[in-house]
C-alpha cells in the first residue's frame, strides 16, 4: 500500500472532507474534471478502510480498462495485497476465495465490473458483496443513472455501507432529456466539486488551444436526417455513406482536419487521438462488389492521415490496414470491432510508446471514458455530439498534465447548420429541438464547459485559447484564423433574430394561441444573453432597438387580426424587458471595475445613469415586462414546492414565464435562492433554466 504515493495538501484536505461528510451521511459524490486525480484520491480512501480492517467494493460499469488501471500498480502487481478483481477480462474468482477474503477480517478490496456482479450466474456473489461491504466506491457514477446500476445501489442490503461516487459529468442524456446523479437516490448529495477552468487556472490541468475548423459543407449533405428533427433526439449524428458521392464528401470533410493538422502540429510524433463519427447506411458499392465495413469513418480517417487518399479524394479500390508491408504499425491506425481479439490492446500499448508509431489513433465510440494517457497532446473531433457529457469526456482525454506537454491541442470540424432552419422552419424553435440544435455549434458547448460558475478568466488570460479556421472560398490550401467570441453573443443574436422573424410573420393569435410557441422560444432565448463588455452591450442594444421597433410596428400593422394586434405588441414588449433584465443581471455579477460597468450601463438603451442604481433598473424591468411590482411579489407565487414540481412536469407555460423572470433574481432573494437550490426542485429545472443563465 506504500506504492500509492502521498497526497498533496489540497487532496489531503478533500480526503478529510469526505471522511467528515460520511460521519453523518450515507451517500455522496464528488464532481471533478477528468485528469484531476479522483481515482488517486479514492485509492487513499480505500487504504484508510483497509488499514481499519474494513472491506471496500470498487465498482465500474462497462469500463474494464479503468478497472484494470485501478487494480494494478505501476509495477504490474495488484496495488493492494488483500484484493481480487471480478470482471470478464480477468480470471474467474470462486465463491470460496471471495468468502475467505471477507472472513479473514483483515480488510480487503474487491474491484468489480457491475455487469459481472449482476449477471444471472453471480447472484450469490452479488449477495455476499452487498451484505459485507463497508464502503462502496463507484467510479464514473453517471453510468449508474436510471439503469441496473441504479437498482443495484438502491437494493444494497447493508444499510451501514457508505456509498461514494466519483464523476466528471454528473448527468446522462441529450439536452432536453437529461437525468442527474441525484436521481439515483434522495441521499446522493454532492460533497465537493471543482470545474475544468478552475483546475486549468490552478495549474492542475494543462492549458488548451481549441481550434474550430469551418467546413462550410451543408450538414444535410453529410449526415443522415431522414428521420427529420427526431434525429436530434440521440447523442450522435450518423454520417450518410450510402453512395460514393456521399463518401467523397465525408472524405473531403476529414481531409480538412488533416490539412490543419499538417500546418499546426510541428512535431508529428506527438500522439493524436481522433474521435470519428458513426455511420448509417454503411453498405456501399466498391466496383462490382458490395461491402459492409465496420468503423468505416475511423478506417477512412486513418487512410487520409496516412496520405493514402490524396487531398481527400476517395478511391473505391482502397484496402484498409493498420500495418505496413513489413508488418509494422502505420503512422495512423484505427480501432474497430472486427479486429482480432487481442489486437486493440496491442494497438493501445504501441500508441502509448512515445516516439514510435502509431502516432495517430482513430476510433468510433471507444476510449471516451477511462483512457488514461497524459502524453496525449492532440485531439481531433470529427464527431458531432448532442451530449454535454460525451463532449466533456472527450475533452478530458487531453487535459491531463505531463512533463513533456506544455499545452493540449483540440481541433473540431464544424458544418453549416443554417439549412436545418430553412428546411424545418418553425419546428426548429420547439424547446428541446432548439437546445439540441445549438449543441451542434461548438461555441455553446465551449461556453458551458469552459465558463462554469460564470467565469471567463481562463479564456481571458489565454490559458484556454479559442479560435476559428475558415478556408478561403473553399480553397483547401488557403485559410485564415480568427478569435472566437465566448460567450457566443453574436451567434445567439443571429438565431434570436430568426426567432423574431417567425413571430413577425404571425398575423393571427394570442399569447396562448398561435403566438404561443414563438413567444415562449424568444423568452427562453432571452435569458441566455450575458454582457461582459461594451461591445456585447452594444450588440444587445441593437436587439432591444429591433424589439422596440417591432413592438411599435405591430400596433399599427394592417395585416393583423384584432386579437393579434392586441397581443403581439405585448409579446415584443415582454421579450424586450426580459432581455434588458438578463443583461443587467449578468452585468451586476460580472467581475469588472465600476467605471467599465457604468460605460456598459450607458450603452444599454434606457438606462443612462449611475451603476449604483442597477437594482432599481432591474426591478423596473420586472414591472414593465413581468407585471410584478417587486421581487417578493414574484417569489410569493413560486413557494409551493409540490405545486411547482407538478406545474413544471406538466410544462405549464405561464409557470415557466415566472421562472424565467425569477431566474434573474436568485442572488437577490433568499427564498428564490433556496427554491432554485433545493433538492426537491432544482435538479428538475437546472437544465431548463440554470444552465441557460
Amino acid at each position: 500500500m506504500d506504492k500509492i504515493g502521498p497526497l498533496f495538501e489540497e487532496k489531503q484536505n478533500y480526503l478529510e472532507k469526505i471522511n467528515s461528510y460520511f460521519c453523518n451521511n450515507r451517500m455522496g459524490y464528488i464532481k471533478v474534471p477528468t485528469g484531476w486525480g479522483k481515482t488517486f484520491l479514492a485509492k487513499h480512501l480505500m487504504k484508510q478502510y483497509v488499514e481499519n480492517k474494513k472491506r471496500v467494493l470498487f465498482l465500474v460499469s462497462r469500463n474494464n480498462q479503468l478497472l484494470t488501471q485501478t487494480f494494478y500498480g505501476d509495477d504490474g502487481y495488484p496495488l493492494f495485497p488483500e484484493s481480487v478483481v471480478l470482471s470478464s477480462e480477468h480470471d474467474k474468482v470462486g465463491i470460496d476465495k471471495l468468502q475467505n477474503l471477507i472472513k479473514r477480517g483483515a480488510g480487503g478490496i474487491i474491484f468489480a465490473s457491475l455487469q459481472t456482479i449482476i449477471s444471472k450466474n453471480n447472484g450469490e456473489i452479488k449477495d455476499i458483496l452487498s451484505q459485507n461491504s463497508d464502503l462502496l466506491i463507484i467510479d464514473e457514477l453517471h453510468n449508474f443513472i436510471d439503469n441496473r446500476g441504479n437498482t443495484f445501489i438502491t437494493e444494497f442490503d447493508n444499510r451501514n455501507t457508505k456509498i461514494f461516487g466519483m464523476t466528471a459529468t454528473p448527468f446522462q442524456g441529450v439536452v432536453g432529456n437529461v437525468k442527474f446523479v441525484e436521481d439515483i437516490s434522495i441521499d446522493m448529495q454532492e460533497i465537493f466539486s471543482k470545474t475544468l477552468p478552475q483546475c486549468i487556472m490552478e495549474g492542475q490541468l494543462c492549458e488548451l488551444n481549441y481550434r474550430i475548423i469551418r467546413s462550410d459543407e451543408d450538414i444535410l449533405n453529410l449526415f443522415d436526417f431522414k428521420e427529420g428533427l427526431s434525429t436530434l433526439d440521440k447523442e450522435d449524428l450518423f454520417l450518410d455513406c450510402s453512395t460514393l458521392d456521399n463518401i467523397q464528401l465525408v472524405a473531403q470533410r476529414t481531409y480538412l482536419a488533416k490539412r490543419i493538422y499538417d500546418d499546426k502540429i510541428e512535431n508529428k510524433q506527438r500522439k493524436t487521438l481522433i474521435f470519428c463519427a458513426p455511420v448509417r447506411n454503411i453498405i456501399h458499392s466498391f466496383g462490382e462488389n458490395e461491402k459492409k465495413i465496420n468503423a468505416f469513418h475511423a478506417k477512412l480517417s486513418a487512410a487520409i492521415f496516412n496520405n493514402e487518399l490524396k487531398e481527400g479524394k476517395f478511391d473505391p479500390t482502397i484496402s484498409f490496414s493498420n500495418y505496413t508491408s513489413d508488418g509494422q504499425f502505420k503512422e495512423a491506425v484505427y480501432l474497430s470491432s472486427d479486429l482480432p481479439k487481442k489486437e486493440p490492446d496491442k494497438i493501445l500499448q504501441a500508441f502509448k510508446i512515445i516516439g514510435q508509431p502509431p502516432f495517430v489513433l482513430c476510433t468510433v465510440g471507444m476510449l471516451i471514458e477511462g483512457f488514461d494517457f497524459p502524453e496525449l497532446e492532440n485531439l481531433i473531433l470529427l464527431r458531432p455530439t448532442l451530449s454535454m457529457r460525451l463532449f466533456e469526456q472527450q475533452v478530458g482525454r487531453i487535459t491531463r498534465k505531463s512533463p513533456n506537454k506544455t499545452r493540449g491541442n483540440i481541433f473540431e470540424i464544424v458544418d453549416n447548420i443554417d439549412s436545418l432552419y430553412d428546411k424545418f422552419g418553425e419546428n426548429v424553435f420547439e424547446e428541446k429541438k432548439l437546445q439540441r440544435l445549438q449543441m451542434l455549434q461548438p461555441e455553446y458547448r465551449i461556453e458551458e464547459l469552459f465558463t462554469e460558475d460564470f467565469t471567463t478568466e481562463a479564456i481571458h488570460t489565454g490559458k484556454i485559447d479559442i479560435s476559428e479556421i475558415s478556408f478561403i472560398r473553399g480553397i483547401v490550401n488557403e485559410f485564415h484564423e480568427n478569435s472566437v467570441q465566448i460567450p457566443p453573443l453574436s451567434l445567439r443574436a443571429k438565431y434570436f433574430c430568426k426567432g423574431l422573424a417567425i413571430l413577425e410573420q404571425k398575423t393571427v393569435g394570442s399569447r396562448k394561441g398561435e403566438l404561443r410557441h414563438p413567444y415562449l422560444n424568444l423568452m427562453r432565448m432571452a435569458i441566455q444573453f450575458k454582457v461582459h463588455n461594451n461591445d456585447e452591450a452594444s450588440e444587445i442594444s441593437k436587439l432591444i432597438e429591433l424589439l422596440d421597433k417591432l413592438e411599435q410596428e405591430s400596433q399599427d400593422d394592417p395585416r393583423l387580426s384584432n386579437n393579434c394586434k392586441k397581443n403581439k405588441p405585448k409579446v415584443f414588449n415582454e421579450v424586450k424587458w426580459l432581455l434588458k433584465l438578463t443583461a443587467l443581471t449578468s452585468l451586476k455579477y460580472t467581475n469588472i471595475d465600476l467605471e467599465e460597468k457604468n460605460n456598459i450601463l450607458n450603452t444599454l438603451l434606457g438606462f443612462e445613469g449611475d451603476y449604483n442604481e442597477i437594482d432599481n433598473y432591474r426591478v423596473e424591468c420586472l414591472k414593465n415586462g413581468g407585471g410584478r411590482v417587486s421581487i417578493s411579489q414574484l417569489s410569493k407565487g413560486l413557494r409551493n414546492m409540490n405545486e411547482l414540481v407538478r406545474l413544471f412536469r406538466e410544462a405549464k407555460d405561464w409557470f415557466r414565464i415566472d421562472v424565467y423572470w425569477a431566474s434573474c433574481f436568485i442572488e437577490d432573494d433568499s427564498e428564490l435562492k433556496e427554491l432554485f437550490q433545493s433538492r426537491e426542485w432544482n435538479y428538475k429545472v437546472r437544465e431548463f433554466i440554470i444552465k441557460q443563465r
